[in-house]
């Protein structure tokens, strides 16, 4: 891609007439016209930088990750598992997921890092300048069931439909009644269809997800559409969170 000219970075910035007065004023002053051309583009990079930033804040915050975790602070040498995992998943960090409709599955069991290299995937799309959506399943299921008691279900299934990218964690702790299956099948099938990508973390292993839905049909449709157009991780092994537990601080002797 071109680098944008000086010109159509005020442009962009919507100085319209800025580009004709500095035309002008460099024909009446040809020899200072250079200096003041690098003195106003240093201006406006700094300006275009800092709303960028301000975008991108903007983007984390409205994702509501609960906690921002970057992948510069996972500890892929935990074990064989995420060293396993590392190359892979730094190829799909840097890769724009929206652009090439691909999702994420994380398989494992508590306290191995799931969340954390999910979040730090959405993070990375809200940098590119994706609008991201972190939410957990018993938080969506408990939204939809609401606003279908109220009447206001299309408005939102369109909230968990709509982002670029959506993250959908602890898929496995709860189990769902039918009614509720098929509200989540209904986010994840206009998703697919829209190739919109959905990041997925879960305790339970893919055969076990029929314990997670109602029946096996739903199970099987959801995981297929989420499965289809996805990289799958799985993580093992003892918990981090168990093994960095700090030990009970002993009693004072009489």
């Amino acid at each position: 891609m071109a680098t944008p000219t000086l010109e159509e970075k005020l442009r962009h910035l919507q100085l319209m007439s800025v580009p004709a007065s500095l035309a002008a004023w460099a024909e009446r002053h040809p020899a200072e016209g250079a200096r003041v051309r690098e003195v106003l583009e240093a201006l406006v990079d700094r300006e275009l930088a800092r709303r960028r930033e301000q975008r991108v804040a903007a983007r984390i915050k409205a994702a509501r990750f609960g906690q921002v975790q970057t992948v510069d602070t996972f500890n892929f040498e935990y074990n064989a598992a995420t060293r396993k995992l590392r190359s892979r998943y730094l190829n799909l960090l840097a890769t724009d997921l929206v652009v090439e409709g691909i999702g994420a599955l994380f398989v494992g069991g508590s306290g191995l890092g799931k969340t954390h290299l999910a979040r730090a995937l959405g993070y990375a799309q809200c940098q590119r300048g994706h609008r991201v959506l972190s939410t957990t399943l018993a938080a969506t299921v408990n939204h939809l069931s609401a606003a279908e008691a109220t009447k206001t279900l299309h408005r939102a299934l369109q909230t968990y439909q709509s982002p670029a990218v959506l993250l959908a964690d602890e898929v496995g702790y709860v189990s769902l009644r039918q009614p509720e299956s098929h509200l989540v099948f209904q986010v994840i099938s206009v998703r697919h269809d829209k190739h919109k990508p959905t990041v997925i973390t879960t305790n339970r292993v893919f055969g076990e997800w029929n314990q997670i839905f109602a029946d096996d049909a739903v199970a099987h449709a959801i995981l297929d559409r989420l499965a289809e157009r996805a990289e799958v991780f799985h993580l093992e092994g003892t918990s981090y969170r168990e093994t960095h537990r700090r030990p009970a601080p002993k009693a004072a002797q009489p």
